[in-house]
């Protein structure tokens, strides 16, 4: 079992993905780990060393691809071709930007927190990112997911988030 699970911030990415690596007790490729253990930082604009980080987080997915059995969640599009040529199984959370932001809230002031080094001034900020990527990611989103729709699942809900863990047996 080798899935994907792509979409844009707050779709919810991360709690898919921890449900099925629990589920059957297969790696979990976080990619956000990777982004901060390289040296990145809240957004594109304001990391140092762009392209050492892009080196950095395609070695360690690299790396993570070796194993027979994984998910991965994240939307990086740098490595995704990487994760997308070994995944069985792509999984598009294509979840509307209003749901996104009322989510990003919650985890903000009723979640522990996700990312231990970033301050509360970063997760108010992400505000704005999540709007902007909407705008700047979203279409390329797309177009990697017209690219690998032989493999795609779309998923547009909470329902059909569901549905699909169900058909898991989750």
């Amino acid at each position: 079992m080798r899935i994907d699970i792509v979409g844009l911030p707050a779709s919810g990415k991360s709690t898919l993905a921890v449900s099925i690596s629990n589920k059957f007790s297969i790696k979990h490729i976080h990619l956000d780990e990777f982004w901060f253990e390289a040296g990145g930082m809240q957004g594109r604009r304001v990391t140092p060393n762009i392209e050492e980080v892009h080196i950095k987080v395609r070695e360690k997915v690299e790396e993570a691809l070796a194993a027979d059995s994984w998910v991965s969640d994240g939307t990086y599009l740098h490595v995704q071709d990487l994760l997308a040529k070994r995944a069985d199984q792509i999984v598009f959370l294509d979840i509307p930007l209003w749901i996104r932001l009322a989510r990003h809230a919650k985890r903000i002031f009723f979640e522990p927190k996700r990312h231990a080094h970033l301050t509360l001034w970063d997760d108010l900020t992400f505000f704005r990112e999540l709007i902007r990527r909407n705008f700047s990611s979203g279409p390329k989103l797309r177009n990697f997911i017209t690219e690998h729709q032989d493999k795609v699942i779309i998923l547009r809900s909470n329902t059909d988030v569901l549905k699909y863990q169900k058909s898991l047996g989750l």
